[in-house]
């Protein structure tokens, strides 16, 4: 009898053992399968200007640096050791764009009916045309895009830049056909292609710097 309760014993143990190793095993496959907790966006983070400005393309640093600089809501980041938000630099670049956006709009607006400009073709006037639309198309989306960042729609202000910024490029591409007149928009088109790349660049900075 003591010989069958010692092997009952030594079964009970064994299956203990088993059991042990599966809920182990059942454990580790449920941590590997839960996702890592997303880092919540660092929309609070203080940057100065130039600590911003490093993380956008090397060509593009002056501009970035001169534009937030002059920019009321960055101002208090344009010295060395002031620092500001990354939602606040981030919503400085997008006006700074969206204002230069709607300067050229009005600039299109005014050459288009400019009849002192000589050999207005037809291809001339569609260019001026389709750009007139893309680009009050372009300051309405950097509108929304500025909206965004001070609502906390980090993502959607990124996309609303880019879709400004695809509309712009599109208005170049569309102006390169018409002959002796194919960079009549060129130094404007990429002056705000530019700023909403910094836009972009200072934008994703709410999510923190590259690694």
């Amino acid at each position: 009898m003591a010989q069958n309760m010692a092997s009952g014993a030594s079964s009970l143990a064994g299956v203990r053992a088993v059991l042990s190793v599966f809920l182990v095993a059942a454990a580790a496959a449920s941590a590997a399968s839960t996702p890592a907790p997303t880092a919540a966006p660092s929309s609070s983070k203080s940057y100065t200007v130039e600590e911003a400005c490093k993380q956008v393309a090397s060509g593009l640093h002056d501009l970035c640096v001169a534009t937030l600089s002059s920019s009321s809501k960055a101002a208090t980041a344009s010295s060395s050791t002031t620092s500001t938000t990354a939602a606040a630099l981030a919503q400085a670049a997008i006006q700074a764009v969206q204002r230069n956006a709607s300067e050229t709009a009005t600039y299109l607006s005014s050459i288009y009916d400019d009849d002192s400009l000589e050999n207005k073709t037809a291809q001339l006037q569609q260019c001026l045309e389709d750009c007139g639309e893309r680009y009050e198309s372009a300051v309405e989306q950097l509108s929304d895009a500025a909206s965004a960042v001070g609502s906390g729609a980090y993502s959607e202000s990124e996309a609303l830049v880019a879709a400004g910024q695809a509309e712009v490029k599109l208005c170049q591409r569309g102006c390169q056909a018409v002959p002796e007149h194919r960079n009549i928009l060129t130094a404007r088109n990429r002056e705000v292609d530019q700023l909403c790349s910094i836009a972009i660049a200072i934008t994703k900075l709410i999510r923190g710097p590259p690694e």
